[in-house]
């Protein structure tokens, strides 16, 4: 798997990248869905480079092509005065249009204060920049457009990991009736950069809305029980299991998360 990771990273950067991944198995599976989709967005024509942790782009000439994945417990986006050795992002753009990031292993503050941790999450490039122009950085507040619970176990995908991340993503959701009591300026947006007013996409009145319009998936080695999916319709959870190299599931696990990408003119 971790070879796989190397060749996408290859080729979204046009050159040899030194990949610094973290230990496990989960991680690296990680790394696979992670780059997967960005190989993908490439292979549709969006502009996608690899990204060290203060925002400046890897390029192919550079004589440090480090791609890193932080290991250890999950934080927020680091700030870019703490240096390149904090964890990469890739960034992707449909031409002229705003940017954004995948980002792996970051932590969501929730409306109850208390930090769930997203395995991958795409977020608008201007979050990133403001978390990462604060000096220590910081924990976005909010629900990442796509969110994406990576499973590489062997063991079928239960009710309860189905709720946790239902619960997870409940909890960072920012509707807006919640400016009344939220800490933060002016109408509630559906995800703040942290400490900084203001944020991105205006929020919605309902926890169905959120739900729709944005893209949350389970990905697993593994498949789910009948429990699980029968869950996954009311609270628009896309479950994709049999998620190994090679096989038919991830391609089209990378491809629903394109095509979620291009209908929605990102």
């Amino acid at each position: 798997m971790i070879g796989n990771v190397r060749t996408a990273l290859d080729a979204i950067l046009g050159s040899v990248t030194t990949l610094q991944n973290a230990a496990g198995a989960g991680r690296a599976f990680e790394l696979f869905v992670m780059t997967g989709i960005a190989r993908e967005l490439k292979a549709r024509g969006f502009e996608v480079w690899l990204q060290r942790s203060d925002g400046s782009k890897i390029m192919p000439g550079d004589a440090d092509r480090r791609f890193i994945q932080r290991g250890g417990a999950p934080t927020g986006v680091a700030g870019s005065a703490q240096g390149t050795n904090n964890a990469s992002t890739i960034g992707f753009r449909w031409r002229r249009r705003p940017i954004w990031e995948i980002w792996n292993g970051v932590q969501f503050a929730g409306r109850s204060n208390a930090s769930h941790e997203i395995d991958l999450a795409i977020v608008s490039e201007s979050v990133g920049r403001a978390l990462r122009a604060l000096p220590a950085g910081g924990v976005p507040t909010g629900r990442p457009r796509v969110a994406i619970e990576c499973k590489d176990v062997t063991a079928a995908g239960s009710v309860d990991e189905m709720r946790a991340f239902v619960a997870r993503l409940y909890d960072a959701t920012l509707l807006h009736a919640h400016h009344r009591y939220l800490p933060f300026t002016g109408p509630s947006q559906a995800i703040h950069p942290g400490s900084p007013p203001g944020g991105i996409h205006r929020s919605v009145l309902t926890y169905w809305q959120e739900n729709r319009r944005t893209l949350n998936i389970i990905a697993r080695k593994t498949g789910f029980v009948a429990g699980a999916a029968a869950m996954t319709g009311y609270y628009s959870v896309e479950p994709h299991g049999g998620i190994v190299v090679g096989s038919t599931n991830a391609a089209q696990l990378m491809d629903a998360v394109t095509d979620w990408i291009v209908r929605r003119g990102y």
